[in-house]
């Protein structure tokens, strides 16, 4: 594998791509794109000018997934209780 020279410059891709589905809420995606290239920064495989976006990309992809596990339940827990409520 290439390690990163001190002369390239930027944010990988990959932390680009998990900051920008983050902000899309699409939910585990961000998550998984933000660890793998956080591996590859640990590794010196990728510019560690990157990690603030992975980290926004994981911090907003737990949130848009934490927020659809909730509506899920949500959305269970009301049509369960209109559908007793209909009975």
């Amino acid at each position: 594998m290439n390690q990163i020279n001190q002369e390239q410059q930027g944010p990988s891709g990959l932390s680009i791509a998990a900051l920008v589905t983050g902000i899309l809420w699409m939910s585990i995606i961000p998550i998984i794109l933000g660890a793998v290239d956080m591996g590859r920064i640990k590794n010196n495989l990728a510019s560690p000018k990157g990690k603030g976006m992975d980290i926004a990309g994981i911090v907003l992809g737990s949130i848009s997934t934490l927020f659809w596990i909730i509506w899920i339940i949500v959305i269970v827990v009301a049509g369960t209780f209109l559908w007793r409520v209909s009975l």
